[in-house]
């Protein structure tokens, strides 16, 4: 583990790591608010440790060249896990979040105990891989010697604080089952866990940086779907850790009654297994039964859900996964681009009251499929929510860090926890 007892030498690494281009012992200091010598005395410690780094020299307007910091990013590793419904992913990262080694296993069964054993596996065959492949720190040490610990991002509802996975939807087994103690025992490292949501918005923040007082916004898609928010770099989690829960978050159109009791919540028109279903037996849906509002309608020549021009053709009946289903709307299918402006529509109304109730700079959107749904969805998305907030007021963005922002943001929650001051 780290020699990093102190808060301030934690201020220190954040301030170098968060400037790539490389920074200096003056900003650090401007930065900081450390002393000139705390700031001194703390560098040459990250630089005996190997954290950071000497890179040449800025020349100043004035006064004598400032010697370039910057972080080590192979200095030390994280690993993350990430429980998916459909797979488990599994990263190594270095300091930075950036990825070393990815493995994918298949998914979650209801034996729980084996499947703990799998990812233990699998992680030691990974730093095994890396180490034939003559991978190794700038000090010499390997991936196994270098690894900090694992981070674990996994559907709700979670214990955060006792590492339990208390009942996650769509993992039949895996209630109440004390994953971090188990993971710690099969794997000899710490472990960490929280919620999918909050693991892919700590990764955001973790790879961009945040400003102190930026408000982020992220919409996780999944199998369902879900939120989380960050003030400051640092995520809400509420008091049981269930923030974000936005899967029954009422849409304001129209749709039948809910197992909740709600009429057209998020979720139906959303969650993955309801596309895939109604994509493959032709079925009426919530999608199909919505009627936009005036200013959400398609452009002239598009059909809208439900139309007789949106009925299904000859060959629409996709049943295998959602990216056969986005094949199928980009080929012209009619009936799935109907299905996909839906979720689209809905997903934006729903942003609409989440912007009113989080006042964000940013929205974010990412996840497992959002790099497949994105083309579909995101004029309905973007058009939603323009309606309330004008784009120099809100920044809607897709996420940079592509379907394996789980696992990437599983590993960023253990570096955080080691490494960010803001959790001291």
């Amino acid at each position: 583990m780290l020699d990093l007892g102190q808060r301030n030498e934690l201020i220190v690494l954040d301030a170098v790591r968060h400037a790539p281009e490389g920074t200096s012992q003056s900003e650090v200091v401007a930065t900081s608010g450390l002393s000139r010598q705390a700031v001194s005395l703390i560098t040459r410690r990250l630089r005996e440790q190997g954290l950071i780094e000497t890179d040449g020299t800025l020349a100043g307007s004035r006064g004598k060249p400032r010697t370039v910091l910057r972080v080590v990013p192979t200095a030390r590793l994280a690993a993350g896990v990430h429980l998916d419904p459909s797979q488990i992913a599994l990263v190594i990262v270095d300091l930075l979040g950036r990825p070393v080694a990815h493995r994918s296993l298949p998914a979650p069964t209801e034996d729980p105990a084996a499947d703990i054993d799998r990812i233990a596996e699998a992680l030691r065959e990974m730093q095994a891989t890396l180490e034939a492949e003559g991978w190794r720190t700038p000090a010499g040490a390997t991936a196994r010697e270098a690894m900090l610990g694992i981070g674990v991002a996994s559907p709700g509802g979670i214990d955060v604080r006792e590492g339990v996975v208390v009942n996650p939807p769509w993992l039949p087994g895996w209630r109440g089952v004390p994953l971090v103690a188990r993971l710690e025992a099969a794997t000899g490292l710490p472990a960490v866990l929280d919620k999918d949501t909050n693991a892919a918005l700590t990764a955001e923040n973790w790879s961009t940086g945040q400003r102190p007082e930026e408000t982020v916004l992220y919409v996780f898609t999944g199998a369902g779907i879900g939120s989380a928010v960050s003030v400051g770099g640092r995520v809400h989690h509420g008091a049981a850790a269930l923030a974000g829960e936005i899967g029954h978050l009422p849409t304001g159109l129209e749709g039948p009654v809910c197992g909740c009791g709600r009429r057209a919540c998020l979720s139906q028109f959303t969650d993955v297994s309801s596309l895939l279903a109604a994509a493959a037996q032709g079925l009426p849906t919530p999608a199909e039964a919505t009627r936009l509002p005036a200013d959400a309608q398609p452009g002239a020549g598009d059909a809208q859900p439900g139309s007789a021009e949106a009925q299904p053709g000859p060959a629409a009946s996709p049943s295998g996964s959602l990216e056969e289903l986005a094949r199928a709307a980009a080929e012209g299918d009619e009936r799935m681009q109907g299905l996909l402006t839906a979720y689209g529509v809905a997903l934006g109304e729903a942003l609409r009251t989440l912007v009113g109730i989080h006042d964000p700079h940013r929205i974010v959107l990412g996840g497992p499929h959002w790099d497949t749904l994105a083309p579909h969805v995101l004029p309905a998305v973007e058009q939603s929510v323009r309606r309330d907030a004008p784009p120099e007021q809100l920044r809607l963005e897709s996420s940079r860090l592509g379907g394996d922002v789980g696992a990437l943001g599983a590993a960023a929650l253990f570096l955080q926890s080691e490494l960010s001051p803001a959790t001291r």
